[in-house]
This record gives C-alpha cells, structure tokens and sequence, in this order.
C-alpha cells in the first residue's frame, strides 16, 4: 500500500456497519431494498444481506478490494481495477464508466458512525438511483 493519507482515511471506516439501501429502479418500474452488513478490513469492503424485490427475497453479497495510493482511498473491482477513490472532503462526488453504463456518485460522511452514498446510473439496459446509509456497529 502506497500514500499514508489513504491508508489513514481507511482506518476510519474499519469494523462492521449496519447498510440500508433503497433503489428505484426506473428502467424495470420497481423498488428494491437491500439489508444486511460490510465488513471493512485493511484490504477488503464486503457486504452481505438480503435484497428484496416484489415477492422475491435473495441473499445478495459485493467485494471490493481498498488500498490507499497517491492520499486516497482506492475501490478496486476484485479483479483489481479502478472503480472509485474517495478523499477527504464531507462530500464527495464520484464517477466510474463501465462499458456503456455511467454510474455518477455522492458520497457523503458527515460522522465517524455514520456515512450515505447515492448513485445515479444510466445505461442501455438500466436506469436507477440508489441510496445507501451505513452505520457503524
């Protein structure tokens, strides 16, 4: 791991954090909701819990790999490419293209035990906004 800032920034967010999220779903005209834990270790996000979608309940799961470089945090795909770096400002907006999808981003960390992100995606195949809280336990 390169650049102390990012590490630094990493260590805020280490432990296990309660995540609600809420996605509005414009493309498919449906709500879903996703529950359940992250994880944060030096290296790794993962989260895990259950998304629910009409009558359909499936256990969902993401893992994203952290390293601190150039006074960021990096979020890697598992296969170790970029997807977002968060700095240090309270409020953060992001973006990552994915083939023809574009995801734009606001990250949002106003406590240590608490922080928000909302994600606005557009796409060939997708349309929707989610919101996430997290909070720490």
């Amino acid at each position: 791991m390169e650049g102390s800032a990012g590490i630094d920034r990493l260590d805020l967010f280490l432990g296990t954090w309660e995540v609600k999220r809420r996605i509005i779903d414009r493309f498919n005209r449906t709500r879903i909701t996703f529950e359940g834990q992250a994880l944060v270790t030096p290296v790794q996000f993962e989260e895990h819990g259950d998304t629910r979608s009409d009558h359909v309940t499936l256990r969902s799961s993401r893992t994203y790999r952290l390293d601190g470089t150039d006074g960021d945090l990096v979020v890697r795909f598992p296969n170790l490419s970029e997807f977002i770096r968060i700095g240090e400002d309270a409020s953060q907006h992001v973006v990552h293209h994915c083939g023809p999808d574009l995801y734009r981003g606001r990250l949002f960390f106003r406590a240590s035990d608490v922080w928000a992100e909302m994600w606005h995606v557009r796409g060939p195949r997708k349309s929707y906004l989610s919101l996430a809280h997290y909070r720490r336990i």
